[in-house]
């Protein structure tokens, strides 16, 4: 397949699998990625993708492990250091040798004793992408959760060691313990020492630009993105562990001093934005490339008539299940010599010694480490790449069943409570000033925005059965209004200026309405019937415009004071009618969600009678109310640090709060946010 469809198909894939799992949020997002990376694989008929290990750990897993490492917790290193060596170092080197000698005694083929060896070096290290994938779905215990990201994240030196010395020793003959031991030290203190010196030189290298006043934030972005690859490379090349150096980079990159500066405010800004959609996109391609290369690896193997496939499964399994074993043993023996010390600590502990063994899942970093095997008879190859695989799947899989029972599934539960109190309170001083001022179009778009905000919070803490309720109600109200603009139009009511104002009233109430919570036909057959409407009246009306075009310059001016107050009566027309309507319904509908309704809608009317309706759907269009904007997010800014002083929102909640602010801000200040209407409307006026 050309590369530029597989990027397309990639990418697609990255996407349909977001959607699949935000439809279907019980599915875990690795597993529909990695279900749809095993059909592309079997739509390529089981070849999968021609991988390059060691460019596969360069460009994908450094950089995932280098934004982990930034955002690691170092004082949990130190606190539980003793745990997390311990995992590193001889839980990772008795796997490898256990689980070699297992498979040795299972696998029906010969191998060299050192091959199995691999076969359990490539099995040792736990995945800290596998692990932080499912971790995002459950409520781990803050221990436990860091201690197994710091595991997976710095035990790839010891695999990746134990690995090389069961290579070397399949291709000589040789191996030798102490030497081993003293290559895995040089190892790991290579990686430290290179991870430190490139973060260094980072930061010097940034610090003189800075001085020439050639700095950007672009460059610095770069030069943070380039870090993980020149890290890596560069201690690959000197034989060192190249993931230690990778993560000790982002340790030291995110441990820098920081100033208090503008630029290195946009800095952090940018480059958290960036990493957050590299980080999705390097994860979504992990389990794409996993699942394509388990069609590759396990279908030859699969449709082999030499072995049956319930004996291939009974042995991928009982080597699953003796991994798990071991590291259950392992972690045990740990608490059980604490408990030597700190009776009582073993059977406390015995929860956490089941989530810390069922977490020491495998990724595709052991795929990736057991192709970097040399090539052997074609069938024993094989076999191996198929045990690992195999393995690997399957430890994936069994830590997305068993930790549900382990460990909670996090809870989502919305309470919007202090925030729609927060935003109720700006609203009514936006109210207050609308009092005062002449000139109020632009700040009813304001207390829209806010309306609209409130509202979206109300029902974000509703079951999705009301969600659905009020986009069906909403569709039916948008109906009404329809009906009552086209009969109003027909019957000579309004002209054609006032019937395309209000159409552009009701498209702003479309976009109000969840997709999700209605039918896709009963939506777009609502939307198609409002648009061939539009269209008649369109084409029906043709040559009375191209007649006034000429006169246009002359009649553009402000709308008159009877085109505004037709616009109003018709939409206090169909007040009338939507709220009969919703009281028809009361007995089919949630009581709460009518009256929510009727009272939005009796709100509305009421700021509507001041005469303004047409500036406040124009004003939807044309981004002239910046003043107004950034006075609601000063009140709503001074509103959270009132509540926060009176203790009814917690300081974490309140920077939560500033951020979202910061965020809307940023955007409205925005000079691209213009739309196409306002950019004609703006060319028009200049060519009067």
């Amino acid at each position: 397949m050309p590369l530029s469809i597989l990027v397309i198909s990639f990418l697609f894939s990255l996407v349909v699998s977001n959607v699949i799992n935000r439809i279907f949020p019980k599915i875990p997002l690795p597993l529909v990625q990695l279900l749809l990376g095993v059909a592309y694989g079997l739509f390529q008929g089981g070849q999968g993708i021609a991988l390059n290990p060691a460019l596969f750990l360069a460009f994908v897993i450094a950089p995932l492990n280098f934004r982990e490492g930034e955002e690691a917790d170092v004082g949990s290193f130190l606190k539980h250091r003793s745990m997390i060596l311990y995992l590193i170092l001889p839980v990772v080197f008795v796997t490898t040798i256990l689980i070699g000698m297992i498979a040795n005694y299972l696998l029906p083929i010969t191998l060299p004793v050192a091959a199995y060896f691999a076969l359990g070096a490539a099995l040792g290290p736990t995945d800290a992408v596998a692990f932080i994938s499912i971790a995002s779905r459950f409520a781990f215990p803050k221990r436990a959760e860091n201690i197994l990201k710091l595991e997976g994240l710095l035990n790839d030196a010891s695999g990746l060691v134990a690995f090389q010395f069961a290579v070397t020793a399949l291709l000589t003959g040789y191996f030798s313990i102490g030497q081993a031991s003293l290559k895995l030290v040089l190892s790991i203190l290579g990686g430290f020492a290179i991870g430190i010196l490139f973060a260094f030189f980072n930061r010097v290298f940034l610090s003189i630009l800075e001085k020439f006043d050639a700095a950007d934030v672009t460059g610095a972005l770069l030069l943070e993105l380039s870090l993980p690859m020149v890290s890596y490379f560069v201690a690959d090349a000197l034989g060192v562990s190249a993931i230690i150096a990778v993560v000790i980079a982002g340790v030291m990159q995110a441990g820098r001093l920081r100033k208090t500066t503008l630029f290195d405010a946009q800095v952090y800004r940018v480059t958290n934005v960036v990493w957050k959609t590299i980080n999705f996109m390097l994860n979504g391609l992990v389990f794409l490339i996993f699942g394509s290369e388990l069609t590759a690896i396990l279908v030859p193997i699969l449709t082999s008539p030499k072995y049956g496939n319930g004996y291939l499964l009974v042995l991928i399994l009982s080597l699953t299940a003796a991994l798990f074993v071991v590291r259950f043993v392992m972690i045990s023996l740990f608490y059980a010599l604490q408990s030597w010390f700190r009776p009582g600590l073993f059977g406390r502990s015995f929860k956490d010694i089941l989530l810390l063994t069922f977490s020491g899942v495998k990724g595709t970093v052991s795929i990736a480490t057991i192709l970097l095997l040399p090539r052997m008879e074609n069938l024993q190859y094989s076999f191996l790449l198929f045990t690992v695989a195999g393995v690997t799947l399957f430890s994936f899989l069994t830590g997305l069943v068993v930790l549900p029972f382990l460990a909670p599934a996090i809870d989502k539960t919305v309470d919007h409570v202090m925030r729609i109190s927060i935003l109720t309170k700006v609203l009514r001083i936006l109210e207050e000033d609308s009092k005062k001022r002449p000139d109020k179009a632009s700040l009813y778009t304001v207390i829209d925005n806010y309306n609209t905000r409130i509202q979206h919070l109300i029902i974000e803490q509703e079951p999705a059965s009301v969600k659905k309720d009020l986009a069906s109600l909403q569709l039916f109200m948008i109906g009404i209004e329809s009906q009552g603009l086209e009969y109003a139009y027909h019957q000579g009511q309004i002209d054609l200026k006032e019937y395309r104002i209000y159409q552009g009233y009701l498209k702003i109430l479309e976009k109000q309405v969840n997709r999700s919570f209605v039918s896709g036909f009963t939506y777009g057959f609502r939307i198609f019937m409002r648009v061939v409407r539009a269209t008649l009246h369109e084409l029906v009306t043709f040559g009375a415009r191209l007649r006034a075009l000429s006169h246009f310059p002359k009649q553009r001016g402000h709308l008159t004071a009877e085109n505004r107050e037709r616009i109003t009566d018709l939409y206090l027309k169909n007040t009338e009618l939507i709220l009969d309507a919703l009281e028809d319904l009361e007995g089919y509908y949630n009581h709460s969600l009518v009256d929510y309704l009727q009272d939005a809608r009796l709100r509305d009317a009421a700021l509507i009678k001041s005469g303004l309706f047409v500036e406040r759907v124009i004003m939807h269009r044309i981004p002239d109310s910046n003043d107004d904007i950034l006075r609601g997010y000063y009140l709503e800014r001074k509103t959270i640090a009132e509540f926060e002083a009176n203790g009814l929102i917690s300081k974490a909640y309140a920077q939560q709060l500033r951020s979202n602010v910061n965020e809307l801000e940023s955007y409205s200040l925005n000079d691209t946010t213009t739309s196409l209407s306002y950019e004609f409307l703006s060319f028009i006026s200049q060519r009067q």
